[in-house]
């Protein structure tokens, strides 16, 4: 058995942790439970297939929500809560033209400084 910190492991385990850079190279690769928070939320938003379809279609083309609605089949209440959901994780953003409500695919966020 090799040794990982305090920890022991098996042989193949060790050589494997030792190829990563050693355990504390290894460690402060892996994302903090904040930054991966982050990621679940967007995995969970796009976990309901109409919320995949709407995205699908935003990436074709910026949307109002009339066309979103003929194109799921979702009522109004629905296409907005399923547009809410995406509009919180960061997937989809909305803007005001005149009377309308656009939809597009939010621009991805520059990369900070990663939070491990």
């Amino acid at each position: 058995m090799g040794t990982t910190g305090n920890l022991a492991v098996p042989p193949e385990v060790a050589r494997g942790v030792a190829k990563a850079g050693g355990y504390a190279r290894l460690l402060a690769r892996i994302r903090s439970t904040r930054n991966l928070e982050d990621a679940a939320r967007s995995h969970g938003a796009m976990a309901a297939p109409v919320r995949l379809r709407i995205l699908e279609a935003l990436s074709l083309s910026d949307m109002c929500p009339c066309l979103l609605k003929k194109i799921t089949g979702l009522t109004d209440s629905k296409l907005s809560y399923h547009l809410r959901i995406l509009e919180n994780a960061g997937l989809v953003r909305s803007r005001r033209s005149r009377n309308w409500r656009i939809y597009s695919l939010a621009r991805p966020r520059k990369k900070k400084k990663v939070d491990r």
